[in-house]
């Protein structure tokens, strides 16, 4: 497996953890989870969906740092958040 792939494999293990984390949260707190996840962004607490958004931020670092261009990655509609981020680094 080359770096350009395992890079992909992250990014796609990454969005994976990062929905599965946001599925979580909106059946935990239903109608409350916006309410709910504005407060934790206001916490101090760790946020683990904020941390599993973060690695996936890193692995599409990383697999554009190994080559990979960005209109290549499925994001699944979180591009413009992601990328938002990486622009502003």
């Amino acid at each position: 497996m080359t770096t350009l792939e395992r890079a992909r494999l992250e990014v796609d293990e990454a969005l994976k953890a990062y929905e599965e984390c946001v599925a979580r949260e909106e059946a935990e707190y239903g109608k409350e989870y916006e309410r709910v996840t504005f407060m934790e962004y206001e916490a101090p607490a760790p946020d683990p969906c904020a941390e599993a958004f973060l690695r996936l931020v890193g692995a599409v670092r990383a697999y554009e740092k190994a080559g990979g261009n960005r209109e290549d990655l499925e994001l699944r509609g979180k591009e413009a958040r992601v990328y938002g981020v990486l622009d502003r680094e």
